[in-house]
């Protein structure tokens, strides 16, 4: 389910965030999360506020990168691991799903490395281009999105 996105806002402000949140929440609540995995590092700050408006508290986070600054690779480099020995269903948290490599290459290798557990995806945009769309979504993104994480705390901005 995309909610409009009239493709004008390029940067995605905290207020905006703080909003999307509930109704994204919303949407989730179905599908019962008893796990929530942070797509590192766009994923974290969404993940975190799904945790606390969905009470999960097993919030996990594994590290996928598929683009230097905005330049996409042709690899994905997958690091980390994850604890699913107490998951049944789990929730795949980023902010968008732009190319969809990311969210489709570590989605493969989850399904493949358990089977048993049942794996949904979550973001806040998703292109309608990309390779695979997220189980729950509220935008569907026309241009380059810079999240206020991204922008607002980096360390040449605070100094």
């Amino acid at each position: 389910m995309h909610l409009g996105y009239d493709g004008i806002m390029k940067h995605y402000k905290y207020d905006q965030f703080k909003n999307d949140i509930p109704p994204l929440a919303s949407l989730c609540q179905s599908f019962q999360a008893d796990t929530v995995v942070a797509i590192a590092r766009g994923g974290m700050t969404l993940a975190h506020a799904l945790c606390m408006a969905l009470d999960v508290r097993n919030l996990q986070s594994i590290r996928c990168e598929s683009y230097d600054g905005e330049n996409q690779r042709s690899s994905i480099t997958i690091i980390g691991k994850c604890d699913f020995s107490h998951s049944k269903r789990v929730l795949i948290v980023d902010d968008i799903v732009d190319s969809g490599k990311t969210m489709h290459a570590l989605l493969d290798i989850l399904h493949t490395q358990y089977p048993e557990i049942l794996f949904q995806s979550v973001s806040i945009f998703t292109k309608s281009t990309a390779l695979i769309q997220p189980d729950f979504s509220l935008y569907e993104a026309t241009d380059w999105i810079e999240f206020f994480w991204e922008s607002d705390f980096l360390k040449s901005n605070l100094l």
